[in-house]
């Protein structure tokens, strides 16, 4: 509830801003100079409602989608010294859990709960081990790996799991193709954008 009160105040606020100089004529307003209003105003408010949806819509979205899809969820806890004998004791383990070319989402966390990094298997997709080598490795205490049933649904749900997990190291969400499943949070954002593009449409 709280959060839909928010996104109400942005959405106001950005209809009260956009009303200012009609509001004025009709001596609804006191004198003085009108606030402007431009297209970075609209930038914004839609990034300010992208993220409210985001709070409120994420865990839901998640879960129910995980629930449906994930076959399998186990944790390894990262062992050794050095990357290259982390990976020769992690790579057995994911190979004997989750075979060769299974399709799975999985994720890097801190030892303080952060989530570092969300990754996919697949086409296009890499697999846990590639990151040992990366910079921020270092950091990583624990993996969890999701085996996903349906390869359509892997991106979605890598995608689902970086809206809800917050990763600090992902640049960019998961890009959507033409054979795989759209990301139900993506799908909201893009509506809030075009709503609000026509609503508040500037030349």
């Amino acid at each position: 509830m709280a959060l839909s009160k928010t996104f109400g105040r942005e959405l106001d606020r950005l209809f009260h801003r956009r009303t200012h100089w009609l509001r004025r004529e009709l001596g609804k307003t006191s004198a003085g100079r009108p606030p402007q209003f431009r297209r970075q105003d609209v930038n914004r408010a839609i990034i300010n409602l992208q993220k409210i949806a985001s709070h409120s819509l994420a865990n839901k979205l998640a879960k129910t989608e995980f629930s449906e899809r994930v076959k399998l969820r186990k944790g390894y806890r990262i062992k050794g010294r050095g990357p290259k004998e982390k990976k020769s004791l992690f790579v057995p383990w994911l190979e004997r859990h989750f075979g060769k070319r299974q399709a799975v989402v999985y994720s890097f966390w801190s030892k303080q709960g952060k989530c570092l990094y969300v990754g996919r298997t697949g086409p296009h997709g890499s697999r846990p081990s590639d990151h040992f080598e990366k910079y921020w490795f270092g950091a990583a205490r624990r993996i969890v790996v999701f085996s996903i049933a349906g390869a359509s649904h892997v991106r979605k749900l890598e995608c689902l799991a970086i809206h809800r997990f917050q990763p600090l190291r992902n640049k960019i969400l998961a890009a959507g193709r033409k054979w795989t499943k759209a990301c139900p949070l993506c799908t909201t954002h893009k509506y809030i954008e075009r709503e609000l593009r026509g609503i508040f449409r500037l030349k």
